[in-house]
């Protein structure tokens, strides 16, 4: 039987919150558009209902490049003899985070006819943030592998440290070699994206999402590329006292850079509790989420990590990472400019 609370006044039933919060998207339309994050339900059954932890095996790409990997001439002497299929492993974390809100929070905001979905709205939004700043903060990590420093295109020292109309061209080409056609989304701040809009490489598509009712939303590309806009994550201060500068970072990242999935499996995901004694009584909300969140191409070093999830600390430190791909075929890198 689903149990149903009190919150902000409106009678709350958990079970059909969270089917609510289930179907919601929590990527907003540039992430879903580029195809960034993969999302794999597989991964849970890796972990299973009561782990945190998967080890997701994968198989190398053949490549006439690698050594013994010549073909043999078919010459009706020549013994055609197997070669064994290599592969590997990355190992990936289950992320789990909470946060509960008083009714005070959102009682001017509930006067609507529909006040689960409103709800439900400020929660989607919040956890939008919360897994959006944790997938940059894991970027920043991984670009700080030694293995793939040269995912990093740094034009600060090159003439005015300015972007150029075929800097973005430089920067793919960098990371990935000629692996650069598969980045598809560009993360970056409002100067930098004015900067492209004054050179005038900012175009715009129409597309549609939705199922029965269609809503067609229209995004701006850059040489192809979706662009998210934000002033979060894309800038920092370098330099000392009296010779500050700003250094903007311009994140490249390719279709599949992440795995995901959502852990599913939560008792009690979201629920209300009413404190008699409190302030003469306070209504309480209270949330948790877990999502897989994990840089395809590389290991977490789950060794390193003290508790049974990993907090943001330990996910934005370099050393808890080891690259298992070739590093051109991990679709993260970074272009640092001064405008």
């Amino acid at each position: 039987m689903p149990r149903v609370g009190n919150f902000g006044g409106f009678e709350f039933d958990e079970e059909v919150f969270s089917s609510m919060m289930q179907e919601a998207d929590f990527w907003s339309n540039p992430i879903l558009a580029s195809g960034v994050v993969s999302e794999d339900q597989t991964i849970m059954s890796l972990i299973g209902d009561h782990g945190n932890v998967a080890t997701i095996p994968f198989y190398k790409p053949l490549s006439v490049f690698d050594s013994g990997m010549d073909a043999l001439n078919n010459d009706g002497q020549t013994d055609n003899t197997p070669v064994q299929v290599s592969g590997g492993k990355q190992t990936c974390m289950l992320i789990q985070r909470m946060k509960a809100f008083k009714a005070q929070d959102f009682t001017k905001e509930l006067t609507g006819a529909d006040p689960m979905t409103n709800i439900k709205s400020k929660i989607q939004n919040y956890y939008t943030q919360v897994w959006e700043k944790e997938l940059m903060n894991i970027v920043d990590a991984v670009l700080g592998v030694t293995a793939l420093k040269s995912h990093i295109y740094d034009i600060t020292a090159v003439g005015d440290g300015s972007i150029q109309d075929t800097s973005l061209i430089d920067a793919e080409q960098t990371a990935l070699g000629d692996k650069a056609e598969g980045l598809g989304l560009l993360v970056m701040n409002s100067k930098i994206y004015a900067k492209y809009k004054k050179l005038g490489m900012v175009d715009y598509d129409k597309y549609t999402v939705g199922h029965v009712l269609q809503t067609e939303v229209t995004l701006p590309r850059i040489g192809g590329k979706i662009p998210l806009v934000t002033d979060y994550y894309t800038s920092e201060t370098t330099g000392s006292s009296d010779a500050k500068k700003t250094v903007y970072k311009t994140y490249l990242l390719g279709e599949g850079a992440f795995l995901s999935c959502d852990k599913t499996n939560y008792e009690n995901q979201y629920t209300t509790n009413y404190d008699p004694e409190t302030s003469a009584g306070v209504e309480k909300f209270y949330t948790k989420q877990g999502k897989v969140l994990h840089p395809n191409g590389l290991s977490l070093e789950v060794d390193n990590i003290a508790k049974e999830s990993p907090d943001f600390a330990e996910l934005g430190k370099s050393a808890n990472y080891s690259l298992k791909f070739n590093a051109k075929n991990v679709k993260i890198g970074v272009m640092k400019s001064l405008g």
